[in-house]
């Protein structure tokens, strides 16, 4: 069933084609808005492009497109508890501002978990992290 409504739209929330959003989506600069490592674990908050505002969808009022999202992937030798609130956290939203607040606010509440302040003084940007050994490659690969 067709809502009538564009399903693909730039970091703005500007609807555009399969082909624009393709090309933008292959770039890591337009696809990630930001990315943090601490202790390992990695905060990122990503463009998706593609609205994934369910709830509103269908709703047949007015719909503001969900296109970002903020995650926090643990170390791949990291053991979590099934209820460890960390793994597979996600969070999404509608505009830039948005999710950059949600990524600060998931930033501070896994250095909270991990240590605290001293955590806190430990978190790298993506720059910093690939300049360390355990960085992966390319960054982009993790999305």
């Amino acid at each position: 069933m067709s809502t009538g409504r564009i399903p693909y739209y730039d970091r703005k929330g500007r609807p555009m084609d399969l082909m624009e959003w393709a090309r933008l989506f292959e770039d890591p600069d337009y696809k990630i808005v930001a990315q943090h490592w601490v202790r390992g674990w990695m905060v990122s908050t990503v463009w998706l492009g593609i609205d994934h505002g369910f709830a509103t969808m269908f709703s047949g009022g007015p719909h503001i497109p969900v296109i970002f999202e903020t995650m926090i992937f643990a170390p791949g030798d990291v053991r979590l508890a099934e209820d460890d609130e960390l793994d597979q956290y996600q969070e999404r939203y509608a505009t830039e501002e948005a999710a950059l607040a949600g990524h600060d606010r998931a930033l501070a509440a896994m250095a909270e978990k991990l240590g605290g302040p001293d955590a806190a003084m430990e978190i790298m940007s993506a720059a910093q992290f690939t300049d360390t050994a355990t960085a992966p490659d390319d960054p982009g690969e993790l999305m």
